[in-house]
């Protein structure tokens, strides 16, 4: 374990029931309630083998399902080289996670107003040599390349394929380490509050879809008498509008390479979020239900940075993260595979429009996330 990992993950929890949103009190929504939509899946052997395991031992277990290599062959690559490794599996302790909500404050993704001199220097970014999707004889408009908007995501997306639902999405990316932003800085100190980031992938969300169903990790740093006081990582999912749950048992801290697969292979009404720990070798899988009367949708397939909500309609104080890379990005229905060549990128903007985090598409399966502007 690095010496730079978290101090308490309890924090994480004593956190959440510190900021229990009113509306949830209202609504009396309990813990099993919500613990009821997640399931646990039977831990393989000390000497079980991914790669030679048949489809069902994989369902047994809860692991992504092999993907067949003629119509997917990005996802059966990754699949092959996260299974030849030796992984620890680790039963999921979970907890639910009442301090973070995604309620009215989720699809306020947008076209910006854009002035030429912002056409000019972006036509000069996309021009990069790392950037191998955009060609010179489709930049006739580069405003069709430019970034949309949020208020509380920064990523990209990609589209369903016309004639089918997509139902999985991958990425790698590194936990990213957090501090309180230079906007936080009062003269004798950092203004007291919780500042917090999440990374993940998920299904849908926005395009028109009320339904999401996602996991990453967390990134949260506790300012208290205008210091810093601790930090903590860790890693969630949920199917929205289920509250998220957390694994405070799944080892997890800032610089692990993570990789993290949703998927809803077995039809619309059940998914399954699983975690590979690259850095210390630790796996686990979560089993999820939707809430009553939601189903996937499959519109759109994401990789994002996110500003999460105290409340449905307030969002923490976004934290500096530094930056970001996704990798591996790959989305699946069943018979299409898609990258980041077809993505639309999201920066995240403040109430003032004032960049907060930006997305860049580097290559086909890469996506480079930076706090602040380009």
């Amino acid at each position: 374990m690095s010496k730079v990992r978290e101090i308490d993950r309890s924090d994480v929890a004593k956190h959440a029931r510190h900021n229990v949103d009113n509306d949830d009190v209202d609504r009396g929504i309990k813990d099993e309630e919500v613990l009821r939509h997640f399931r646990l899946f039977k831990p393989p052997g000390a000497k079980f083998d991914a790669m030679s395991a048949s489809d069902r031992e994989l369902i047994v277990h809860g692991l992504a399902p092999r993907p067949n290599a003629s119509t997917h062959p990005k996802l059966a690559a990754k699949w092959r080289r996260v299974a030849d490794r030796h992984l620890e599996y680790i039963t999921p302790e979970l907890q639910v996670n009442p301090s973070i909500h995604r309620g009215r404050v989720r699809d306020l993704i947008k076209k910006r107003d854009i002035s030429d001199v912002e056409v000019a220097n972006f036509r000069d970014l996309i021009r990069s040599p790392y950037t191998d999707r955009i060609t010179e004889k489709n930049l006739i408009d580069y405003r069709l390349f430019y970034p949309e908007t949020s208020t509380n995501w920064s990523g990209a997306y990609v589209k369903r394929p016309s004639a089918e639902q997509l139902v999985s999405v991958t990425g790698e990316w590194t936990v990213p380490g957090v501090n309180p932003p230079s906007s936080a800085w009062n003269g004798t100190g950092y203004n007291d509050g919780t500042y917090l980031c999440g990374v993940w992938v998920g299904i849908d969300g926005t395009q028109g879809t009320s339904d999401v169903m996602q996991a990453g990790t967390g990134s949260q740093c506790v300012v208290s008498g205008g210091k810093m006081v601790s930090t903590t990582f860790f890693v969630w999912t949920e199917w929205f509008s289920l509250l998220s749950v957390t694994v405070p048992n799944y080892p997890v801290g800032v610089g692990d390479l993570i990789s993290c697969t949703v998927c809803a292979p077995f039809g619309t009404t059940h998914g399954t979020a699983l975690f590979n720990n690259l850095t210390t070798g630790s796996t686990t899988s979560i089993g999820i239900d939707p809430p009553a009367g939601v189903s996937l949708a499959g519109n759109v397939a994401e990789w994002i940075v996110e500003d999460p909500g105290i409340t449905t309609t307030k969002l923490y104080p976004f934290p500096n993260y530094g930056s970001t890379h996704f990798y591996d990005c790959t989305a699946g229905s069943k018979n299409v595979e898609l990258d980041l060549g077809s993505a639309t990128t999201i920066d995240l903007i403040d109430s003032s429009s004032k960049v907060l985090s930006t997305a860049l598409i580097e290559t086909n399966r890469s996506l480079f996330c930076r706090y602040g502007s380009p």
